[in-house]
C-alpha cells in the first residue's frame, strides 16, 4: 500500500510536469532596437595604434609602481567592498525567488496536556504529536519565474557596476600617477628656471649698483624671482596631494607611496596604444554601465509580468502527513492524520493595489528604458570626446616638441655667442628661460597624452563584456 507521503509527493511531480508548458505572465525581453547606434564613429581615431584588445592594459605600462597602486586599490577600497555585499544581497534574493517555486515543507512537534477543573471526574489526558507540512504554489502563469527572472538580472547588473567600479578606480591611480610624474618634471622645470632668474636678479643688482641699469630694472628681477618660487611652492604642493590622493586610493602608508614613486623616477608609463573599432554596436559588449543600464530594464521588465500576475487566480497544493499518541489514563490511542487537497485563491477586490502595482511597474520600466538610452547616448559622447581629445592632444603635443626644439637651437646658438663674448649673461638667460617654458609645455601636454589615452580606455570600459563578467567576478572573490 502506498502511504499517504508517497502519494503526495508523485502527485505534485506529476501536477508540475504536467503544467510545464503553462501561459507565462508578461513578455520576454527583446533589446530595443531603436537603443542602438547605427552610424560608425564620427571622431577621429585614435593614430598608431599597435594593440587589438583593452584587456590587461595596465600591465602593458611597464610601470612598477602603477601596477602595485592599482593592485593595492583594487584589494581593499571600500567601495568595492560595497559593491560586492550588493552582489551577495542580489544572489540571495535569487534563491528566495527560486524558493518559491520549490514549495515549502515545516515539521512542527507538539505536546500537551488537559483536563477540566469543573468535572473533576473527566479523565485527563495527554497529546503527543509531529506534523510534516507542506505548502506549493503552482507557478499557473509564471508570476513566480517572472520574479526569479527579475531577481538573476539584478545580479548581472550589480555583477557589473563591480566591474565598472575597478574600471574606474583603476583609471583614476593611472591618471593620479601620470599626474605625480608630470608634476615632478614640472617642478624640476620649475627649479631651473628658479636658478637662471637667480643669476639674472644678482648680475641686475651689480649693474644696477654699478649705476649701469635703473633701480626698476633691479625691482623687476627680484619680482620674477619671488613669482618663479612661488610657482615652484604651489607645483610642490600639488605634488603633494596628488601623493595624498594615492594613499587614500590604494590604503598604502605615505612613505611607501612615495618610495615606490620615486623609485620608478618621474619617466613617462609606456602607452599602451589599441586600436578602436569603427563599429559603435561593439561598444555595448564593453562598457559595464551599459551592460547594468541593459540588467536594470531586463528586471524592470520582468516586474511587470510579476505585477500582472497579481490578477490571475494562485493555485497551491496543501499536504500534511501527523504521527501521534493521546494517552486517556492508562490506554494509548494511536493516532495518524494526514490530509492532501488544492487550494485556490480568486483576486476579486483590493482596492485598486493590484492596478497601482501594475501601473508602478511599468512606469519603472519606462524610467529604465530612457536611463538605458540614456546611458548609450552617454556612452558615444565620452568615447567620441575622449578620441577629439586625443586626437587635439597628439597634434598639440606635436607642434610643442617643435617649438621646444627651436628654443632649444636658439638657446644652443646664444650660449655660443655669449662664449664668444656676443650677447650679454641677461640674453643668454632670457633665452634660456624661453627655452624651460617651451620645455614645460611640451611635459603638460605629454602628461595630457597619456591621460587622455587612459580616459579613452576607461570610456571604452577596460576591455570588459558582459560574457566575462561572472568569471571575472568569481576569480576576484
Amino acid at each position: 500500500m502506498v502511504s499517504p507521503a508517497r502519494l503526495i509527493i508523485v502527485m505534485m511531480l506529476s501536477l508540475s510536469a504536467g503544467l510545464a508548458g503553462c501561459l507565462v505572465v508578461g513578455t520576454d525581453y527583446v533589446r530595443p532596437k531603436e537603443v542602438l547606434p547605427t552610424l560608425d564613429w564620427q571622431a577621429a581615431l585614435p593614430h598608431g595604434g599597435s594593440q587589438d584588445n583593452l584587456t590587461d592594459w595596465w600591465g602593458r605600462f611597464d610601470d612598477e609602481a602603477l601596477t602595485v597602486l592599482i593592485r593595492a586599490t583594487l584589494d581593499h577600497h571600500p567601495s568595492l567592498e560595497g559593491a560586492l555585499a550588493a552582489i551577495e544581497v542580489a544572489r540571495a534574493n535569487v534563491t528566495m525567488q527560486q524558493a518559491g517555486a520549490l514549495g515549502k515543507v515545516d515539521a512542527a512537534g507538539k505536546a500537551s496536556r488537559s483536563g477540566n477543573h469543573r468535572y473533576p471526574a473527566d479523565v485527563e489526558k495527554t497529546t503527543l504529536g509531529t506534523a510534516v507540512d507542506a505548502v506549493w504554489e503552482l507557478d499557473l502563469f509564471g508570476r513566480v519565474k517572472r520574479a526569479t527572472e527579475e531577481a538573476q538580472a539584478k545580479v548581472a547588473a550589480r555583477q557589473a557596476d563591480w566591474y565598472g567600479l575597478r574600471v574606474s578606480l583603476a583609471a583614476e591611480v593611472a591618471t593620479l600617477t601620470t599626474e605625480w610624474r608630470g608634476c615632478i618634471r614640472l617642478r624640476e622645470s620649475l627649479d631651473a628656471e628658479l636658478s637662471s632668474r637667480e643669476k639674472t636678479e644678482k648680475m641686475t643688482e651689480s649693474s644696477v649698483q654699478a649705476g649701469l641699469s635703473a633701480p626698476s630694472d633691479g625691482a623687476l628681477a627680484r619680482a620674477g624671482v619671488a613669482e618663479t618660487r612661488s610657482q615652484r611652492t604651489l607645483q610642490q604642493a600639488s605634488c603633494d596631494l596628488v601623493i595624498k590622493g594615492l594613499v587614500a586610493l590604494s590604503g598604502l602608508e605615505e612613505g611607501r607611496v612615495r618610495h615606490d614613486l620615486e623609485s620608478g623616477g618621474s619617466q613617462w608609463p609606456k602607452i599602451a596604444r589599441f586600436v578602436v573599432t569603427a563599429v559603435p554596436a561593439k561598444l555595448l559588449a564593453q562598457r559595464p554601465d551599459l551592460a547594468s543600464a541593459e540588467e536594470e530594464l531586463v528586471a524592470a521588465n520582468a516586474a511587470v509580468g510579476v505585477a500582472k500576475g497579481a490578477w490571475y487566480p494562485r493555485f497551491s497544493l496543501l499536504g500534511s502527513v501527523g504521527i501521534g499518541i493521546i494517552k486517556l489514563g492508562s490506554a494509548n490511542v494511536d493516532n495518524q492524520p494526514w490530509s492532501f487537497g488544492p487550494a485556490l485563491t480568486l483576486p476579486v477586490w483590493d482596492g485598486g493595489v493590484r492596478d497601482a502595482t501594475l501601473r508602478s511597474a511599468e512606469g519603472r520600466r519606462q524610467i529604465a528604458l530612457a536611463s538605458y538610452r540614456l546611458a548609450v547616448q552617454n556612452a558615444i559622447r565620452e568615447v567620441e570626446s575622449a578620441m577629439v581629445n586625443l586626437t587635439g592632444t597628439v597634434n598639440r603635443t606635436e607642434d610643442a616638441r617643435k617649438a621646444a626644439s627651436g628654443y632649444a637651437a636658439y638657446f644652443a646658438a646664444s650660449e655660443e655667442n655669449w662664449r664668444k663674448g656676443g650677447l650679454s649673461l641677461l640674453a643668454l638667460e632670457e633665452a634660456r628661460r624661453k627655452h624651460i617654458t617651451a620645455q614645460r609645455a611640451v611635459i603638460q601636454l605629454e602628461r595630457m597624452e597619456v591621460q587622455q589615452w587612459i580616459t579613452l580606455y576607461k570610456a571604452l570600459g577596460g576591455g570588459w563584456h558582459q560574457d566575462t563578467a561572472s568569471n571575472t567576478h568569481e576569480g576576484a572573490m
